[in-house]
């Protein structure tokens, strides 16, 4: 149940990204500098996206059976336009650093949130990690930490005051690590905060 639970908030948030990218509406979690996290993926993202329309005509005049090009067509169709929506979705959902704080997220996956008040320091740092899984944990005599990852990387720290409650599934993480395409300016903007709120 909870399985089908995730996959239907999962397909309702990429058809849900696709419509607010295409109709450009605003961004329900306020205004803010905008900071992208989707250049390394999108390459990807496109060839797939590629690939199947190549795909759609070439199954078209495979398969001899009317109904059955008609049932492939509808999946394809399908298929083609899931991948564009969740192209959309980490277009429509970027980092904001904004007034209260920064907002992290991963398209409509992850959304974590910030305040100033909680933030000690921020920095660039890449890190390489072992495991390519969105959203990591780990333990350390520090606290918990939390990661952001695309494709196997982080290159921003977000080392926090204490123990604080972001957002994420496991509770307080003491820092948060993400990945952002321009850090400079996303660490550059941030201090800018810090110092007006400090």
């Amino acid at each position: 149940m909870n399985l089908l639970r995730t996959a239907m908030t999962y397909e309702r948030g990429v058809w849900v990204s696709l419509f607010r990218w295409i109709l450009r509406r605003p961004d329900p979690a306020g205004p803010g500098a905008r900071f992208g996290y989707s250049a390394t993926t999108t390459p990807v993202l496109l060839a797939f996206i590629g690939v199947s329309i190549v795909e759609i005509p070439i199954l078209h005049f495979l398969l001899p059976w009317r109904t059955v090009q008609i049932v492939a067509f509808v999946i394809s169709a399908w298929g083609l336009l899931w991948m564009v929506g969740l192209l959309g979705a980490l277009r429509v959902h970027p980092h904001l650093v904004q007034a209260e704080g920064i907002r992290v997220r991963s398209g409509f996956t992850v959304d974590a949130f910030v305040p100033w008040s909680a933030v000690a320091e921020i920095r660039t740092r890449n890190r390489p990690l072992e495991k390519s899984k969105g959203l990591q944990y780990e333990e350390t005599a520090g606290g918990l930490i939390g990661k952001v990852v695309v494709l196997g990387q982080t290159n921003v720290e977000l080392v926090l005051t204490a123990p604080t409650e972001v957002g994420l599934p496991r509770g307080p993480i003491s820092e948060l690590h993400f990945w952002a395409d321009d850090p400079r300016d996303l660490v550059a903007a941030a201090r800018g905060r810090l110092v007006s709120v400090g």
